[in-house]
């Protein structure tokens, strides 16, 4: 935690994972010496705090406009973030990390007319009770990247290669009148 604070990164939101990716850390604020001087080597920087430290605010500023970047930090957080052995994340841990990755320096997951993290958080609060596993950690954020750009859903089929459970979300925010189905459907008058 000491070398975080040297940087200036904070542990409580994205950057923290822009680190942990970039020095490859093998779980959860543990950096082992050949993932630190593999990661620093292939990213070209010097040696000192402070060169580390610019490059990693770099990255941080460029964390929500390079979506191959924010890519690879979200996808390593699923690596780093799992148990020794697991091979899921915990539905808590999962949530927390949400939360970080898909708020500000992160891809912020909101729309003009919704906030889809907060919506995906309570969703899989009332209706989720397992692990994430590494196909449902991709896919979200393959869902949040269209639902940003188009918040009615219109994307979304149920003959689609979505993981149920984020066909149990789509469902679920069309049950709140979220999204295309709701806008269009056509209902009887109640008389």
């Amino acid at each position: 935690m000491e070398y975080f604070k040297k940087l200036n990164v904070s542990l409580e939101n994205a950057e923290f994972f822009v680190v942990q990716e970039l020095v490859q850390a093998p779980s959860i604020g543990e950096i082992n010496r050949k993932g630190y001087v593999n990661g620093w080597n292939s990213a070209g920087v010097g040696a000192s705090h402070e060169e580390h430290a610019a490059h990693v605010h770099a990255l941080i500023k460029d964390l929500s406009r390079d979506a191959a970047l924010f890519k690879k930090v979200y996808r390593y957080a699923f690596i780093t973030g799992r148990e020794r052995e697991q091979k899921s994340l915990s539905l808590e841990n999962a949530l927390a990390f949400w939360e970080s990755l898909f708020s500000a320096p992160g891809m912020e997951w909101k729309t003009r007319s919704n906030d889809w993290i907060g919506l995906w958080k309570q969703f899989l609060s009332e209706k989720w009770t397992r692990s994430v596993n590494k196909d449902m950690w991709n896919m979200t954020l393959e869902f949040a990247v269209k639902s940003l750009q188009d918040e009615t859903l219109s994307f979304w089929s149920e003959d689609g290669a979505w993981p149920s459970v984020i066909d149990d979300f789509v469902a679920w925010c069309r049950q709140r009148g979220i999204g295309h189905a709701s806008e269009s459907m056509e209902v009887d008058p109640v008389e």
